[in-house]
């Protein structure tokens, strides 16, 4: 025998061994109601997530409301992008510890059950420690994340202090790095004209022996 013929051969059993096997086992409605495993939980794992996603989001406003202010962030782009990307980690983390939060109830329902095997007391106590680690996990992700937001709020106030100067007009008020109008106080104010009338008239002196011809 040839090898394309064996090949034919090997793939003519494969090909046949996979639909007799399909026949072979029943679908689901084929299987007696009596004998069809009931679902451990009524949990819908779609709905949870975007749970999930929503408490992600809350907990950042709440966690940033304040140190940075909504209206930065909607003035900065990259603000406003780094609270979406910290509110999908935030999700992603949230979505980790409710499912096994999830898990970890389905195990104590299966004791209460009359499952009391060794090995479920044991699965009991992993689950509880990874749910401590998720937790502590989780605490320190948000302290984490408000820390950048105080430093990105320092970063942006410098720029802004940087920007008063270049950004000064003839009524006396400044306008910052994203044009937002800052006041002075009078004092302040009296003592920042008199400054650039000193600094303007300076200028306009071009030699001090033009003055004394003047006299």
């Amino acid at each position: 025998m040839k090898i394309r013929d064996q090949r034919d051969d090997l793939e003519n059993l494969l090909n046949n061994s996979s639909i007799n096997q399909d026949k072979n086992v029943p679908s689901d409605k084929d299987i007696p109601t009596e004998l069809k495993s009931e679902p451990t939980t009524d949990v819908d794992f779609t709905a949870l997530r975007f749970q999930c996603d929503e408490e992600a989001k809350e907990l950042i406003k709440k966690s940033i409301s304040f140190i940075i202010s909504d209206e930065m962030i909607e003035n900065n782009p990259y603000l406003s992008e780094k609270v979406k990307v910290d509110a999908f980690s935030l999700a992603g983390m949230l979505y980790q510890l409710r499912c096994n939060e999830i898990i970890q109830r389905v195990n104590m329902e299966q004791i209460k059950s009359g499952m009391v095997h060794p090995r479920m007391f044991e699965v009991f106590s992993q689950m509880s420690k990874v749910l401590g680690e998720l937790h502590k996990q989780l605490i320190q992700t948000v302290e984490a994340i408000k820390e950048t937001y105080k430093m990105a709020k320092g970063d942006i106030k410098e720029m802004s202090m940087e920007a008063l100067g270049q950004h000064e007009n003839s009524q006396g008020m400044l306008t910052s790095g994203d044009g937002s109008i800052v006041t002075r106080g009078t004092k302040e104010l009296i003592k920042s004209v008199q400054k650039i009338k000193t600094q303007k008239d300076i200028l306009e002196i071009e030699d001090v022996s033009e003055v004394k011809d003047k006299e």
